[in-house]
């Protein structure tokens, strides 16, 4: 059986959307090129709409009724764009990916920086307590001293083949229905069930006598394990094997 291909088997439904903004998923590659791809969108984006950079959120009220200013921030291009890609990685790294592969812990701590009512207690009566250009100042600090967080993505463990000592052809079974010989083929629901059939399903039709199939044993398996061979080192020629080495 073939290895699952993320864009054949599942692009479809998995579209690895990851900002509101775009219309297109991010690329199912390495984390370094997903990095780049996210950077390099929202940098086009920015260029294309800077009015965005200057950002106003509703006021955040501790206690009910009473008036807070609305907040306004501006932002560089850089800013807005290390931030927006902070977030948009949080998503993947540690939701989208993680559907399906093993990720390393991968902590992305400047995304704080992109909310201004994040669940850090300590970073809320920071943003209220100190001023705009104070605020703006922690912020570039921040994100000049940040160094890229990358996870490592655990490489996939795909059996590619069931039975390494027996060999086995499809194309010579194919006037059998799958249900002949994996008899939950049609109802299994899980990718952990393990679906192949055992030898006595074989023998219904690989058994002796001449209204069966062969039935011995080189029809499924080689004598040899070419793989622990050992080389030899040659020291004759054919003459001396002729005179017995004299």
């Amino acid at each position: 059986m073939a290895p699952v291909k993320f864009a054949h088997a599942c692009a479809a439904c998995h579209l690895l959307m990851f900002d509101r903004r775009f219309n297109e998923g991010a690329p199912h590659d390495k984390p370094d090129v997903v990095h780049a791809f996210l950077a390099k969108r929202f940098a086009e984006y920015i260029a294309a709409h800077p009015g965005e950079l200057r950002e106003t959120q509703d006021p955040y009220r501790d206690l009910a009724g009473k008036p807070s200013p609305p907040r306004t921030r501006a932002l560089t291009a850089s800013q807005w764009v290390a931030e927006k890609a902070a977030v948009a990685e949080e998503l993947l790294w540690h939701k989208t990916c993680a559907q399906c592969h093993q990720m390393s812990a991968s902590p992305l701590q400047d995304t704080r920086i992109a909310r201004w009512s994040p669940a850090n207690a300590n970073a809320v009566g920071k943003i209220s307590s100190t001023s705009q250009a104070e605020f703006l100042a922690d912020q570039q600090e921040h994100l000049a001293t940040r160094e890229l967080s990358l996870p490592t993505v655990a490489p996939a463990n795909t059996t590619l083949k069931w039975m390494p000592h027996a060999k086995f052809d499809h194309e010579a079974h194919e006037g059998f229905t799958c249900v002949s010989c994996h008899a939950k083929a049609m109802t299994s629901t899980e990718s952990s069930d393990i679906l192949l059939p055992g030898i006595e399903t074989c023998k219904k039709c690989h058994a002796p006598g001449p209204e069966h199939a062969e039935s011995r044993c080189f029809e499924c398996h080689t004598y040899h394990d070419w793989s622990k061979r050992k080389e030899v080192t040659p020291k004759f020629t054919l003459p001396a094997l002729r005179t017995g080495g004299r």
